[in-house]
């Protein structure tokens, strides 16, 4: 018989808040570095700031959505 186990395992984000700006530093090195990659839906003009409000409580856009003015 093979047995099925389940391990999970939080933790707490202020225990690491003094080492927050290494962190932060350490993200945008590998943004530059191209090791990271990020995703954003961006969304042209105050006009269409409900539209693309309702696009993302929809599930339509990917990553972060921004309204650009």
């Amino acid at each position: 018989m093979i047995m099925k186990e389940l391990k999970m395992e939080g933790f707490h984000v202020v225990r690491w808040n003094d080492r927050w700006l290494e962190g932060i530093l350490q993200l945008q090195k590998w943004i530059e570095e191209g090791k990271l990659k990020y995703r954003e839906t961006v969304t042209e003009g105050f006009d269409n700031m409900f539209k693309a409000f309702v696009n993302m409580l929809e599930g339509g856009n990917i990553g972060k959505a921004v309204v650009k003015i």
